[in-house]
């Protein structure tokens, strides 16, 4: 492997060029099945903010489950003691306050399962697995409706991942954790 800058004979595990302190580029072995159109990625994006995103998304993943069971214990706490009382009826509604009694349960199944997908993303860019810029890029869009938050990370998200270079980048940083 050679540096792309000087020229230099580089080892075949360095990261940096000794000579010009170039960052190496990820060069698969010869004859692999991933074979870039190029040679080598000189783009860096991805390999410099992939560790900041995975943390980030799991992080994210706590403070929705903060948030979401704090919202649930208060939802619980001002509706549940009313179920069953007639001075609790809405008046409009054919069934009354029933259905308030599934309203918490359905919240709080909900926020599991969304805390699940982030903690999924978060761990699938942690561990440059090859589905998880996919995963990763699917939910910052859904994540971009969640202010201010889950807007902040999913347009960070979608800067890193979402261009076609990015996926380039991706995908050999995938395929060194994890080979063919």
């Amino acid at each position: 492997m050679t540096c792309s800058t000087c020229g230099n004979t580089l080892a075949p595990d360095a990261r940096f060029c000794p000579r010009c302190g170039a960052q190496a580029a990820f060069q698969p072995p010869q004859g692999s099945a991933y074979p870039p159109a190029h040679g080598f990625l000189p783009y860096d994006r991805v390999s410099r903010n992939l560790q900041i995103l995975g943390i980030l998304w799991i992080v994210y993943a706590g403070l929705r489950t903060f948030a979401g069971l704090v919202g649930v214990m208060i939802l619980h706490g001002l509706l549940g003691h009313h179920f069953g009382h007639a001075d609790f009826n809405l008046g409009w509604s054919p069934f009354g306050a029933l259905w308030l009694a599934s309203l918490w349960p359905i919240a709080l199944f909900s926020i599991m399962i969304s805390v699940a997908c982030t903690l999924l993303t978060g761990y699938a860019l942690l561990t440059r697995q090859p589905w998880g810029r996919i995963l990763a890029i699917i939910f910052a869009v859904l994540a971009m409706f969640h202010l201010p938050l889950g807007t902040a990370l999913g347009i960070y998200t979608l800067w890193v991942l979402a261009p076609r270079l990015s996926g380039d980048e991706y995908a050999a940083l995938a395929y060194a954790q994890h080979g063919a």
